[in-house]
Formats: structure tokens, C-alpha cells, sequence
């Protein structure tokens, strides 16, 4: 499955419900954040590990965490 997404200005990806609805991504999940090809595409996939910590994620540095996006 491909999606295509943009970064916003505070460097967030926003997914669509619909879209972590098809994938099973929930909020608080644990993403695999990878560059393909020519590093103009991201691809994301849920860790092996959902119990990590923030500060165990930001010492990854290829990880991040599904968080709710506020709308303004």
C-alpha cells in the first residue's frame, strides 16, 4: 500500500483517519520511520516494540510515536 503525504511546517506528518484505519495505526503506537530510494519517500511501519519510552524513541532517532493531531 502507498499513500502519499506532505510534512507541515512543524515537521509533522498528518495521517487521515481513513488511512490508520486501512494500516491498524493507533495513537500511541510506535513507528519505523525509513528514507527509500532517493530519500524522497518516508516509509513508516510499527515497531516490534510498543512499550518504548519517549526518551528510548528520541535515542533511536528513526522512531516516533502516533500522536493526535490538534487542529487549529
Amino acid at each position: 500500500m502507498n499513500y502519499r503525504c506532505q510534512i507541515n511546517h512543524e515537521g509533522l506528518i498528518p495521517l487521515p483517519d481513513m488511512i490508520c484505519n486501512d494500516l491498524g495505526i493507533e495513537v500511541g503506537d510506535v513507528l519505523i520511520c525509513e528514507a527509500a530510494d532517493n530519500a524522497s519517500k518516508l516509509v513508516l511501519r510499527k515497531h516490534t516494540e510498543q512499550t518504548l519510552t519517549d526518551d528510548e524513541i528520541a535515542l533511536a532517532g528513526n522512531l516516533t510515536r502516533v500522536i493526535p493531531l490538534e487542529s487549529d
